[in-house]
């Protein structure tokens, strides 16, 4: 990671760096240890104290980079179909994926942009889009969305933190970078506390909140109470004396 940041900070007034935040945003959306958003919010910052670099085309690198990256993160879940019928053989599997399935359905936008801005979330949500089968319109819509957000919001904290700290523009880095952690650990607690009051309504439950249909009853089974031919249940009759007295 300090490799990555010296070559940033070496070429920040050079027009590779926009390539760099491009494939650096690409890449952290497949491996979420790539220190993408600390190299925007680091750009951000420069680019209110100093000038540089330009910030149109900053945030346009980001937010081509992330949308690449959220596109091949799907396209990898969807060739993961092996997977995915090995998971749903599987009862905790099954009850994920079919939670996933459902929380991506009917609330995908919600979800898709909201993951964007939690550590690891948008890799999970990506990956598990294209696994089960999430329309990909639909994912390339929402997430060119998320991406755009996510490049304005991390290019705007380090230009907040470079405007504050003009003269000191790694102050300003440490500024953008501290409001970023403090916005995703309120999200991330925010989404927490929601799954507690939820209770057994995600996966976490016994059944992982997915209502199961019951089985239907066997078509040659009479019902209770009932005999073949859906007369009271001989049960009821009196019974025939002299059987009684036979017993």
């Amino acid at each position: 990671m300090d490799a990555v940041l010296h070559l940033a900070e070496s070429i920040l007034g050079s027009p590779w760096f926009f390539v760099l935040v491009l494939g650096l945003s690409l890449l952290d959306a497949v491996v979420p240890v790539v220190p993408a958003e600390t190299v925007v919010i680091t750009a951000g910052a420069f680019a209110a104290a100093q000038g540089y670099p330009a910030v149109i085309p900053l945030i346009l690198a980001a937010w081509a980079g992330a949308l690449a990256g959220d596109v091949i993160a799907h396209h990898l879940g969807r060739r993961a179909g092996g997977l995915a019928r090995l998971l749903r053989r599987l009862r905790i599997g099954d009850v994920v994926l079919h939670w996933a399935e459902t929380g991506l359905r009917e609330r995908g936008p919600a979800i898709i942009i909201g993951a964007r801005f939690i550590p690891g979330g948008r890799t999970a949500t990506t990956v598990t889009s294209g696994m089960i089968g999430y329309p990909r319109r639909a994912f390339v819509l929402w997430a060119s969305v998320a991406a755009l957000a996510w490049a304005v919001y991390s290019v705007g904290i380090g230009m907040i933190g470079g405007l504050t700290f003009h003269d000191q523009p790694l102050l300003g880095v440490a500024l953008g970078i501290g409001i970023a952690l403090a916005v995703a650990g309120g999200i991330e607690a925010v989404r927490r506390l929601r799954s507690r009051r939820r209770g057994s309504s995600g996966p976490e439950g016994a059944d992982g909140g997915v209502s199961r249909p019951r089985p239907a009853a066997s078509d040659d089974a009479p019902a209770p109470g009932r005999d073949g031919r859906g007369s009271p249940d001989s049960a009821r009759r009196p019974r025939d004396p002299s059987a009684a007295g036979a017993a």
